[in-house]
């Protein structure tokens, strides 16, 4: 007799979730999940004045900010240290990215502020699809399995894969 509850119970709570779901094709409506960065936590928090645009003289003031930050000891310079610290504080942790490396272009162990603005403005450039040197929320929509673009040294790659402005070419 338990058996035959328990089998009676499996077989109704399948029923309602296949119910629930509404079978093949229910999804193709819905909105698809996006993701969240560590990139984005951090330029969400450089729009000061609440108009949900990150302006190009937010960005530059939020990098100045940023550095300022990182750099504990004031030396000009982070640290892995102080980057670790950085990371963990405004970005929610290492594993989150970006890594320090993406920073330390000549890889002295040590990130100027010229090495950190240029990583920053990088991944602005990422994101700013309409290329106006400002963010808006709709620009840091990414889908699920869609992520910023990956930057290789002397290869410009655009993220208007398939639009016009692309030129064809990823």
């Amino acid at each position: 007799m338990r058996l035959k509850a328990l089998t009676l119970i499996a077989a109704s709570a399948a029923a309602v979730t296949a119910c629930a779901t509404g079978g093949p094709g229910a999804h193709e409506n819905e909105p698809i999940r996006a993701l969240l960065s560590a990139d984005v936590m951090m330029f969400v928090s450089w729009d000061t004045n609440g108009d949900l645009i990150i302006s190009a003289q937010e960005i530059e003031a939020g990098i100045g900010r940023e550095f300022d930050r990182a750099d504990a000891n004031h030396d000009g310079r982070i640290e892995p240290i102080e980057f670790q610290a950085w990371q963990d504080a405004v970005l929610g942790g290492s594993q989150m990215g970006p890594y320090r490396l993406d920073f330390d272009r000549n890889v002295d162990n040590a990130i100027t502020r010229e090495e950190f603005a240029a990583e920053i403005h990088a991944r602005v450039r990422d994101y700013d699809t309409n290329e106006d040197g400002s963010l808006t929320r709709a620009e840091f929509v990414r889908v699920v399995g869609q992520t910023r673009p990956v930057r290789m040294p002397g290869v410009q790659v655009s993220p208007h894969v398939g639009d016009e402005r692309s030129n064809g070419r990823p």
